[in-house]
C-alpha cells in the first residue's frame, strides 16, 4: 500500500471531523503524567479527538450536538464518509469487486473514528520515512472487529494480506521488504491501534506503552477540548499533496509552498461554551513578521448601517506589494490597512476600502493600468472589459445590473482612500427578513477592532445572511473563470440550506502575540464563517473527494 495514500486516507478522515467513546471505564490505572503529551521533536502531526459520544456528554456542546443531530447533517456525513472510504482504492486502482467490500468496511471504521475517541501521530525524524499511530477507543468487541476488518481492508487493497502476531500479543502485521513498508495493528486494552511506518516505527510502540500505562493516555480528561492538534505545515506538505485528473482536466489540492513554507508550526484546539464553538490556533513563524501596526484609520464616511459583516486587517503591505497586473506591480506604494464589509438586502453589497496618502493618483494609475494592460487580454479571451465610471473616477467591469466590480477614489475625514467593491449602489437593501437578527452598532464594531493594541485582523459577521451571498458571488466567480458551477442541488448545499436559518454571528480574532508568532480566536455557531462553509461545500462536492475542489474541475484559461 502507497504510505502517503494511507496518509491522505486518515487526514481526509480527521479534517472532516474537524470540520463538521463512550465514556472509560475505571480499569486501575493511573492517569498519564502532564509531560505524557509532549510532543516528540519529530512530530509532523499530531491530532486528538474526543469523539461525537463523549462531546454529547458535554454541556459545552450543547448547540453543536444539536446541529449535527440533525437528519440532514447525519444524511451528509454518511455520504461524505462513503466517498472518503472508496478514495483509496480509486488512488490504488484496485479491482471493482475487492474495492466494494473495501469501502464497505472503510466507511464502517471510519464512522468509528468520527464517533469514538482517536489519537493521530505522524513523525519524521532527518533523513528517515515517515512512519505513524492511530489509535481508536472502542469496547471490546468493537476492538476485536477492527482487528478483523482491518485486516481485510489492508488485504484487499493491497492485495498482500497481514499474518497474525505471536507471543500472545492480540493483532497482526504486513512487512513489504521491497518498499521497507511495515504495516501493524495491537489490540490494547480497549483501544485498536494501528501502524504504518518503516520496519522500526518509534511512535506506534510509544502509543500502545502508553495505553499500556495509563487510565487515559492522552490526557482527555484533563481538557475541555474537543479537538486539539499541533502540525508542522512544512513538513506536512510533501506528504500530504494531492494530484488527480477529472473529466475536464487536471485537478490539483497542492499547498502552495510558499504558503507552507512560512509556517514552521500550528498548534488548534476547538471546544465549546454551549452555544458556540470556540476555535483557538496558535501559528509560529521561522522568521520575525514584519508587521508595521500603525494606528487603525477606519473610513467611517464609507461604512453605513447596519452592516451583515465588518473586517479590518493591518500588515498586508508586504503582500500587497507582491500582487501585479501583467507582470506588474498593482500599486505604486501598498497599502498596510485594508477594510472590508457587506450590507444587507443584495447579494453582491460587499466593499473594501484600503486608506492612502495618495489614493487618488494610486486610484488614476490602477485606472490607466487595467485600461491599457487588462484589456486587451480581456478582448483576446472574449471577456467584457474595463469601462472608466461615468464621472472619470476609477473603473467598472461588467454590465449585469446585479453585480458589476468597481474601483475608484473616496475622500473620507480620515484621508483619501482606494474604494471598490462588487456593486457600485452603496445603499442597504430593505430585505425585511433581515430585521429579525440582531446587529451590533457600527460604533461597537470599529471600537471592538481599535481596542487591543496588537491587533492584527478583526472579522464580525452574521453568518446565516452571508451564507446565500456567499454562494451566489462563487458561482459568479466561477462563470467568470471558466470552471465548473457548484451544483444547486448538491448534497452539502441542501445541508447548507438546513442549517443556515440557525445559525447565528462569528467573530475572529488574530493579535501579534511575540515577533514571530500569531494568536487566533472564534467564537460561532459552526466554527466557520459564510464564505468558508461555501468552500467546504465546493471540498465536500469535489469528485475526487478528498483531493481538490469541484469548482476546480475546468481550467481556466491560460494567462500571459
Amino acid at each position: 500500500m502507497n504510505f502517503r495514500n494511507l496518509l491522505r486516507s486518515l487526514f481526509g478522515a480527521l479534517a472532516f471531523i474537524a470540520m463538521v467513546g463512550c465514556a472509560k471505564s475505571d480499569s486501575g490505572l493511573p492517569s498519564a503524567p502532564p509531560d505524557a503529551a509532549a510532543l516528540s521533536p519529530d512530530t509532523t502531526l499530531r491530532v486528538h479527538w474526543l469523539g461525537k459520544r463523549r462531546m454529547e456528554l458535554r454541556m459545552g456542546s450543547y448547540y453543536l450536538m444539536r446541529l449535527w443531530q440533525l437528519p440532514a447533517s447525519d444524511s451528509l456525513q454518511n455520504r461524505t464518509l462513503a466517498r472518503l472510504a472508496a478514495a483509496p482504492a480509486g488512488w490504488l486502482e484496485t479491482p471493482p469487486q475487492r474495492a466494494q467490500i473495501a469501502n464497505e468496511l472503510l466507511a464502517r471504521a471510519l464512522k468509528d473514528v468520527v464517533l469514538e475517541e482517536c489519537y493521530l501521530e505522524v513523525r519524521q525524524p532527518a533523513n528517515q520515512p515517515a512512519a505513524l499511530a492511530v489509535a481508536v477507543h472502542l469496547d471490546l468487541d468493537r476492538v476485536g472487529n477492527w482487528e478483523t476488518n482491518l485486516a481485510n481492508i489492508v488485504g484487499l487493497l493491497a492485495g498482500e494480506w497481514p499474518k497474525p502476531l505471536t507471543n500472545s500479543v492480540r493483532g497482526w502485521s504486513l512487512h513489504r521488504p521491497q518498499s521497507s513498508q511495515l504495516l501493524q495493528f495491537q489490540r490494547v486494552n480497549d483501544w485498536a491501534v494501528f501502524g504504518a511506518g518503516a520496519e522500526t516505527n518509534a511512535v506506534f510502540s510509544e502509543t500502545c506503552d502508553r495505553i499500556r500505562k495509563y487510565r487515559d493516555p492522552f490526557a482527555a480528561m484533563t481538557s475541555t477540548n474537543w479537538l486539539e492538534a499541533d502540525l508542522a505545515p512544512s513538513r506536512l506538505a510533501d506528504a500530504f499533496s494531492f494530484s488527480a485528473r477529472g473529466a475536464g482536466g487536471e485537478v490539483r489540492g497542492e499547498v502552495g509552498a510558499k504558503i507552507v513554507s512560512s509556517l514552521s508550526h500550528v498548534s488548534l484546539a476547538v471546544s465549546g461554551d454551549g452555544a458556540n464553538i470556540l476555535t483557538s490556533a496558535r501559528l509560529t513563524f521561522p522568521r520575525p513578521l514584519q508587521l508595521e501596526g500603525g494606528p487603525w484609520t477606519i473610513p467611517t464616511d464609507l461604512i453605513p448601517e447596519p452592516l451583515d459583516s465588518f473586517t479590518a486587517v493591518r500588515g498586508v503591505r508586504p503582500w500587497l506589494s507582491s500582487l501585479k497586473i501583467a507582470d506588474e506591480p498593482a500599486f505604486a506604494t501598498a497599502p498596510d490597512q485594508v477594510y472590508f464589509w457587506s450590507l444587507p438586502g443584495k447579494d453582491s453589497q460587499a466593499y473594501f476600502a484600503a486608506p492612502l496618502p495618495d489614493a487618488r493618483d494610486q486610484v488614476n494609475h490602477l485606472t490607466e493600468h487595467l485600461l491599457a494592460k487588462a484589456n486587451p487580454w480581456l478582448a483576446t479571451n472574449g471577456y467584457v472589459q474595463f469601462a472608466r465610471l461615468p464621472d472619470g473616477n476609477g473603473v467598472s467591469w461588467g454590465t449585469m445590473p446585479t453585480i458589476r466590480p468597481f474601483l475608484r477614489f473616496a475622500n473620507t475625514t480620515s484621508g483619501g482612500a482606494v474604494f471598490g467593491g462588487l456593486l457600485p449602489d452603496t445603499t442597504p437593501g430593505t430585505n425585511t427578513l433581515d430585521n429579525i437578527y440582531q446587529r451590533p452598532s457600527r460604533a461597537r464594531l470599529f471600537e471592538a477592532a481599535m481596542a487591543p493594541t496588537n491587533l492584527v485582523y478583526y472579522d464580525w459577521e452574521l453568518t446565516p445572511t452571508r451564507v446565500e451571498p456567499c454562494f451566489y458571488i462563487g458561482q459568479v466567480a466561477r462563470v467568470v473563470s471558466r470552471h465548473a458551477q457548484l451544483p444547486a442541488d448538491a448534497p452539502s448545499l441542501a445541508w447548507l440550506r438546513t442549517v443556515q436559518p440557525r445559525l447565528g454571528t462569528s467573530t475572529t480574532i488574530i493579535t501579534c502575540t511575540g515577533t514571530n508568532q500569531l494568536s487566533f480566536s472564534r467564537k460561532s455557531s459552526l466554527g466557520f464563517t459564510g464564505a468558508e462553509l461555501q468552500l467546504l461545500a465546493d471540498w465536500v462536492e469535489s469528485p475526487q473527494f478528498p483531493a481538490g475542489l469541484y469548482s476546480l474541475l475546468t481550467p481556466p484559461p491560460t494567462r500571459p
